[in-house]
């Protein structure tokens, strides 16, 4: 998958747009979350980790995949900088082989219309 355009957006992908979409998201996941017994959860395609990170506390590990080497970059220093201990980053290009992941729950959010 070709992830030019991710590349070079990385930095400022994270505009007030986006925060606020997120948040929208989070929030309805999160409803559907909150009683879980899940423990771990995967956030494919996550980006810069607008979504997944905000649900770290629910679960007991987060790991976020992105194919693109900076949006991955971009979140791990996010979840550095807040010194997140059960967040992890992996960056896996779906199209070529992944590693086999397990997780309780799988989210997906704003991924599949970039797939071609």
């Amino acid at each position: 998958m070709k992830n030019s355009v991710f590349e070079q957006m990385a930095r400022k992908y994270d505009t007030e747009e986006r925060i606020e979409l997120a948040k929208v998201i989070v929030k309805e996941v999160r409803a559907e979350l909150r009683n879980s017994k899940s423990k771990s959860l995967i956030d494919y395609g996550s980006g810069t980790g607008l979504i997944g990170l905000e649900l770290s506390d629910l679960v007991d590990s987060v790991l976020l995949v992105d194919s693109s080497k900076q949006m991955v970059e971009v979140a791990k220093e996010k979840i550095s900088h807040k010194g997140m201990t059960n967040a992890k980053v992996i960056c896996s290009d779906f199209t070529k082989e992944t590693p086999k992941l397990k997780s309780d729950i799988v989210l997906m959010s704003l991924v599949l219309l970039h797939i071609p």
